[in-house]
């Protein structure tokens, strides 16, 4: 009985201590995000990638909870607290992955394109962002914005996750 009590009693000593005897630390996961240019597909070194938390924030300015950039080989690897999602988003200069709801989808290369295309406002011209008509309805609009892509972690995985900015 004294054996007993006396390790719980350096169990509490510990609790108080060090906050646990045998608590882990928090749930992580491990995120390897792979950033490509939309147009040539080459990687892209130095892009900013940011996680959110929340999927309202990559619309609102907010911070993100995690900000990356990537290597020589375009890619950019965390450690990162796991709350079971997170929303992405891709920079490099004025390149992106998302446009404040809008999603990218190529770039314009001929006025055949632009044709074909649904009509987007500020006017195509070549070489403008070409955006995913989302409602299929031949005009990108308000009602074709999307949440940011999102990323589904488990608990101790690591997540490969590849996106282009365009």
């Amino acid at each position: 009985m004294k054996y007993t009590s006396l390790l719980l009693s350096g169990c509490i000593a510990a609790s108080f201590l060090f906050s646990s005897c045998d608590k882990k630390g928090p749930a992580t996961s491990t995120v390897a995000i792979t950033i490509t240019d939309g147009q040539t597909g080459a990687a892209s070194a130095g892009a900013t990638v940011k996680l959110y938390d929340d999927v309202n924030k990559p619309n609102t300015g907010e911070a993100p909870s995690y900000t990356l950039t990537t290597d020589a080989s375009g890619k950019a690897t965390a450690v990162v607290a796991y709350i079971g999602e997170y929303y992405i988003v891709a920079e490099k200069g004025t390149q992106k992955s998302y446009y404040n709801g809008l999603i990218p989808i190529g770039i314009f290369k001929t006025q055949a394109d632009i044709d074909s295309s649904p009509k987007q406002t500020p006017a195509a011209i070549i070489g403008s962002v070409k955006f995913k008509d989302t409602n299929n309805d031949g005009v990108i609009n308000d009602s074709d914005k999307a949440k940011a892509p999102n990323l589904f972690l488990q608990e101790g995985q690591t997540l490969n996750y590849s996106l282009a900015v365009y």
